[in-house]
């Protein structure tokens, strides 16, 4: 089955109109179709997860929203982040459950947003709430948009105070806006990422791809921090095995933070991948180079670190601050890496062991693990929506080989050597972004590399595979970001497996 994918997933897509799939971004019907079969089959996790949400104060029908004329996140921020939880949840619960009476629910929380929200506020930190909850109310959105009473008298709306409050902050703190960037590096990673993750969803829930590609550009391309290069900010090599890892730019700051970036990098892999843009493979699977180096310092191992300065602060050592930190990002990844591409990740696969030791057998989401605003950076809910059996992965492996009967041949693979990283294209307003016309353009494609140097056919060694080293539990409440830390805990083995090509971008043509 996994040379079945090596197949699939190495042919191009024939190229054709862009059109974005609905619904598109962190969830599509497949997972709501997965996740409705395991429920009524009463199979873990999905049944203790599904049990947890269905649970929550969150979740109820009877949840009263807090829209309010403006946002400032270190005053009234958390209305907006526990409405914004609970319109996805709401959403969420009435795709498995087909119950009309959660969709209201969750139509009302965002149609009294889109009357009553007109400004963020709170100097640059408004910029954190553009993103962070710019993705998740566009999310929440979009699980909506076939509900026919919010796609008649309400989609028009949210649509339209997504387009005119957080798109602008979005697009202008990626184009370095604010006087603060005439250090184009001045803002920790984390800051662009939720931008570039609230720009994407918000294309999407508006069918603009003008903005779509804005934010792909962006990540592939940008000059600040949460292009994809910057993000990760240099390759070194695994003690033992010589392995490439990540280290992420915000490693010599704390751990905490570290870990909202791979939440947000895997929300923007997943938007993408959902619409058939494969940023998760984008410069050799660097996402993946950046979870398994972090995974593996918050498991208790030595990483290497190269030094680190935007001109702003420095870094001359990796941080043990919040080092075990813990959010629910990590079903996914391993999802998306081991399960769809068959790709080795040790690191990410032992933490994702320890999450969910920390959460009791299956990931939490939003409402569900604590307060802060850490803890509704993102929605989780990843034992629900991502995890796949072996059955899942046989079925998904079956689907792509129907969907690739009519695609081209396969491509060679990229070479190893990291993508350069050209100057960005900048739009010049948020305005230009909401109007401007889809350009045609020629079809580009990106290959996956494997991301260890481990020959399938070749044993696992001790030096390949994680072990356990207790990290005391700690806890950072940094205003961006309050987290969760837990020790490691004891882990499985990997299957070694070949790298595969990825699966095509969708090519882009003028509609």
């Amino acid at each position: 089955m996994a040379l079945l994918r090596f197949a699939v997933l190495s042919l191009l897509s024939l190229p054709h109109v862009f059109a974005f799939t609905h619904p598109g971004l962190l969830v599509t019907d497949q997972d709501i179709a997965r996740a409705t079969k395991k429920i009524a089959a009463k199979q873990d996790p999905w049944l203790s997860s599904w049990d947890k949400l269905t649970s929550l104060d969150f979740s109820s029908a009877s949840y009263t929203n807090s829209a309010a004329a403006d946002i400032s996140r270190a005053s009234n921020g958390e209305l907006l982040w526990h409405d914004a939880a609970a319109a996805f949840n709401l959403a969420l619960r009435w795709k498995i459950s087909g119950d009309d009476a959660f969709a209201a629910a969750a139509a009302d929380i965002l149609v009294a947003w889109a009357a009553e929200l007109k400004t963020l506020s709170g100097g640059d930190d408004a910029y954190l709430t553009a993103g962070l909850q710019g993705y998740e109310l566009a999310n929440a959105a979009e699980l909506l948009r076939d509900y026919a009473p919010f796609a008649e008298s309400g989609l028009a709306a949210v649509t339209g105070m997504m387009t005119s409050v957080f798109l602008p902050m979005n697009v202008d703190f990626l184009n370095q806006a604010l006087p603060s960037q005439h250090n184009v590096l001045h803002f920790f990673a984390n800051w662009e990422l939720c931008n570039i993750a609230s720009a994407m969803a918000i294309g999407v829930l508006a069918d603009n791809a003008t903005v779509w590609d804005f934010a792909v550009d962006y990540f592939k391309n940008g000059v600040g921090n949460g292009a994809i290069g910057h993000a990760v900010s240099n390759i070194v090599e695994e003690p033992d095995t010589g392995n490439p890892l990540g280290q992420g730019q915000e490693s010599g700051r704390d751990q905490g933070h570290s870990a909202l970036d791979f939440q947000l990098l895997g929300a923007i892999g997943q938007q993408a991948w959902n619409q058939g843009e494969d940023l998760f493979a984008y410069n050799n699977s660097r996402i993946l180079l950046g979870a398994e180096y972090f995974a593996r310092y918050n498991l208790g191992h030595d990483v290497p670190f190269e030094p680190y300065t935007n001109g702003i602060v420095s870094y001359t050592v990796i941080s043990e601050a919040s080092r075990g930190a813990i959010r629910p990002a990590w079903e996914l990844l391993y999802a998306h890496y081991v399960q769809v591409k068959g790709l080795d990740a040790p690191w990410t696969t032992a933490y994702l062991n320890n999450t969910l030791e920390y959460f009791g057998g299956f990931e939490g989401g939003a409402g569900s693990w604590g307060e802060g605003s850490g803890h509704y950076d993102g929605f989780g809910w990843g034992s629900l929506l991502h995890h796949l059996d072996e059955s899942d992965v046989d079925e998904l492996s079956s689907t792509l080989a129907a969907t690739a009967s009519t695609k081209a041949a396969p491509t060679k693979a990229a070479s190893a050597t990291a993508a350069s990283e050209p100057a960005s294209t900048k739009v010049a307003s948020a305005e230009a972004v909401s109007t401007a016309a889809v350009s045609s353009s020629s079809a580009t494609f990106s290959t996956l590399v494997t991301s260890t140097s481990i020959s399938s056919s070749a044993p696992t060694t001790a030096a390949d595979t994680p072990s356990t080293t207790a990290v005391a539990a700690t806890s950072t409440d940094a205003p961006e970001s309050a987290v969760s830390s837990a020790p490691s805990a004891t882990t499985s083995t990997t299957k070694t497996r070949y790298g595969k090509p990825c699966r095509a971008r969708r090519p882009q043509t003028t509609i």
